[in-house]
């Protein structure tokens, strides 16, 4: 249990371990006012059997003489309707509290979830590479809602609900001691040999719904990404069993940890009322009067009708968190991980802002580069020199580490050894965003949002900042312009569908390259970008960049050979070093390997 409230501590914020120390104030308040009121039932049912009472308690004595009364009847009823007030007033109470809880875990989960995307989105590019973007988004979207209402909710109520069985049981032992610990072993006895006995099942099958959960939205996402395929192949059925699977895998865990939470209630209720009638036979045996009887039978009744509920509540509550342990867990263990302090900073990045300058030359010397969970080097003992508004390309067969390359170049990779400068100017942690302003860079695959034209262009842009000349511009530079303000109905704000749907592969790309020239870079990264134009657009497009290469680097990762032949250099890559460079009449003449590219790639 500390455990777990020592890592809640480090996953909420300060002003929020402050509303949760509210929330226990509150908390003391509503049970002290519950017991008030359980207690406030003996006096009231003993002037009801016997009014001659009032001469008897001193209590009762010095209200009757203190507040006027001349009737013993007016009494009674000035009684009765303060035992009232005092009951309607603790159940305002604990409705305020409930109020303040659900308020208190709603505002939670909007938090978290923030601050896990804001993490996740935080965290260095090498960190998705290892990731599931599925399973990311579950964490965000689902197991920070599950944590919120299966486990932050239940600590809540497990707190709340033991101060009220405590001060209850604190009054039990002030008027009988023996009932008191009779209560306590029978009511609490059970409940915890129950919760002891189920602890660890509990903890097994939350972390298979936790699995199994994360399954379900792995298999959702491959299935509607891959929907093309999948309708061509007929391997709907493959999906809809894997999923349900996992699905019913989930809901049998589930259904478990419900039912297993409500089973000890039917039986202490049996207990409890069982017991009240086993009371009250022994104060008739004891010989004990008819007032006394009443009294305290009621009071027990009427304190039974509170405790067990609150018994039934904590016993919830407590195999709720514990069934969640491992989403808590899960989600400790992500918002709290460190960022490494070489590969990024860990927080969001603002509009741009500060941008490093380039006025001569970008120069790698000796990089050398493996992935975190792989053995082999993806590159060994690279150096190169690229100057300014040239255009270099790096060409090769598949696995040579082109795109690792170009990503370290972009700023996503930090290599093992080996140093980037600009201008003389290491790129490390403290300039890299600003490095990174200074580029422009289009995918192989271009990731297109459900949105218009226009805002897929200027892309992560809040609608008043967007510069529409800017976004015109960099349409004409892709040769896309036409297209959209010629054949679309709504121009730049006509609505593209999910990842493009309703556009081509070669207008995709468009918008690709569109969108890495909205902020008018001074060095533009293409990888593989015109592998999906055809020979004619691909021809206007890079006719379209060349004459910006007077203006702008280029750095073009290439399959097809016709993308680079006009480029001022082309290193070709082997297994992660660089075996050639040259022009491409040059590397023809002189290379057998750009040769044998050639032939395939032509």
């Amino acid at each position: 249990m500390w455990d777990n409230v020592r890592k809640l501590k480090q996953i909420l914020t300060k002003g929020e371990i402050r509303q949760s120390g509210l929330l226990l104030a509150v908390g003391v308040v509503v049970a002290f006012s519950q017991m008030l009121g359980v207690a406030s039932l003996m006096p009231f049912l003993s002037l009801i059997t016997d009014s001659g009472i009032i001469e008897h308690n001193r209590l009762l004595n010095w209200m009757y003489g203190n507040l006027g009364f001349t009737s013993t009847r007016s009494f009674m009823i000035f009684t009765g309707a303060a035992m009232f007030a005092i009951v309607v007033l603790s159940n305002a109470l604990a409705a305020l509290s409930t109020w303040m809880m659900l308020t208190y875990a709603l505002k939670n989960n909007h938090r978290l979830s923030e601050r896990l995307l804001e993490k996740y989105l935080g965290m260095p590019y090498v960190y998705f590479i290892d990731q599931n973007s599925a399973d990311l988004g579950n964490n965000v979207l689902n197991e920070v809602n599950q944590l919120t209402y299966r486990f932050i909710l239940p600590l809540l109520t497990v707190i709340s609900k033991g101060l009220v069985a405590i001060f209850i049981l604190v009054l039990f032992f002030w008027i009988d001691i023996w009932i008191a610990l009779t209560a306590l072993l029978v009511f609490g006895g059970a409940y915890s040999i129950i919760y002891v006995r189920i602890n660890r099942k509990l903890k097994e099958r939350g972390a298979r719904r936790l699995q199994a959960n994360q399954k379900r939205y792995k298999l959702v996402g491959e299935a509607f990404s891959g929907i093309k395929e999948i309708k061509v192949l007929h391997r709907e059925s493959f999906f809809v069993n894997a999923y349900s699977k996992e699905s019913l895998q989930m809901i049998r865990d589930q259904s478990w940890n419900a039912v297993i939470g409500q089973i000890p209630r039917f039986a202490l209720e049996a207990i409890a009322f069982g017991g009240i009638i086993l009371f009250v036979l022994v104060l008739i045996v004891t010989e004990k009067a008819a007032g006394e009887i009443v009294s305290l039978s009621g009071l027990f009744a009427f304190a039974g009708y509170r405790l067990i509920p609150a018994l039934q509540e904590i016993f919830n509550a407590l195999t709720s968190m514990r069934f969640n342990q491992a989403v808590l867990d899960r989600v400790h263990k992500d918002i709290t991980q460190i960022v490494p302090q070489e590969s990024s900073s860990g927080e969001l990045q603002g509009p741009a802002k500060q941008v490093l300058g380039f006025t001569h030359e970008i120069k790698l010397e000796h990089l050398k580069y493996r992935y975190p969970s792989a053995k082999s080097v993806v590159l060994d003992d690279i150096s190169l020199t690229i100057g300014r508004n040239t255009s270099i390309a790096f060409v090769g067969q598949t696995g040579a580490g082109k795109t690792t390359l170009a990503d370290i170049i972009l700023g996503l990779l930090v290599p093992e050894q080996g140093l980037m400068l600009v201008d003389g100017v290491m790129i490390e942690a403290s300039n890299r965003a600003a490095w990174q302003r200074t580029l422009g860079y289009v995918a192989q695959h271009i990731h297109i949002s459900d949105d218009t034209i226009r805002h897929n262009i200027a892309f992560g842009i809040p609608e008043a900042g967007i510069d529409q000349n800017a976004v015109e511009r960099a349409a004409r530079i892709a040769n896309l312009d036409s297209f959209i303000t010629e054949e679309l109905p709504l121009g730049y704000e006509t609505v593209v569908g999910e990842r493009g749907v309703r556009l081509s592969g070669g207008q995709r790309q468009r918008i690709g390259i569109a969108r890495a020239l909205y902020h008018d870079p001074e060095v533009l990264v293409f990888d593989e970008a015109t592998s999906a134009l055809d020979g004619a657009t691909e021809e206007a497009v890079l006719t379209a960049l060349h004459n910006a290469a007077l203006f702008k680097t280029l750095i073009i990762i290439a399959h097809r050979l016709t993308t680079v032949r006009d480029c001022s250099c082309i290193y070709i890559l082997e297994k992660g070093k660089i075996v050639g460079k040259g022009t491409f009449d040059e590397l023809m003449e002189t290379s057998a390997a750009f040769r044998n590219l050639a032939k395939k790639r032509l």
